[in-house]
This record gives C-alpha cells, structure tokens and sequence, in this order.
C-alpha cells in the first residue's frame, strides 16, 4: 500500500478529508494510523513510524502525519 493510498484510507474510516484529518491530529495527542501490509487501522501517537499492528503481528503502523510528511 503506498503513502497515498494509505493517506485515503484512513480519511475514509475518520469520515473527513486529508486536511481535515491532519488538522484533527496535529491539535489532538493522539492521530489515526495505518499498518501499511494489511491496511489495520488504529489510533497511534502523532509521531509513529513503527507501530504494532494487531491485524499482522508487524511494527508497521504509522501515523497521518509521519504519511503526509508533516513530521
């Protein structure tokens, strides 16, 4: 899955749009994140680059704002 698409993903389950969605996060300590092998969502810190993922066992989640490249 790439950035992108991820970025997408994650803006449809919070039922915003991206730049609502980074606002959202930069504001609020926590942020929405994605396991970029299988695509689980979860709720992460705004600075994740390694998260576990509960969907496939990996350190593959990160946040929307790590994705967009606003941190």
């Amino acid at each position: 899955m790439t950035s992108q698409q991820a970025l997408k993903k994650l803006a449809e389950s919070e039922g915003l749009d991206e730049f609502k969605m980074h606002e959202k996060a930069m504001f609020n300590g926590v942020a929405p994140g994605i396991c970029l092998e299988c695509g689980h969502i979860d709720t992460t810190e705004p600075d994740q680059t390694e998260g576990y993922c509960e969907g496939c066992g990996k350190q593959t989640i990160q946040s929307c704002l790590i994705l967009a490249g606003l941190i």
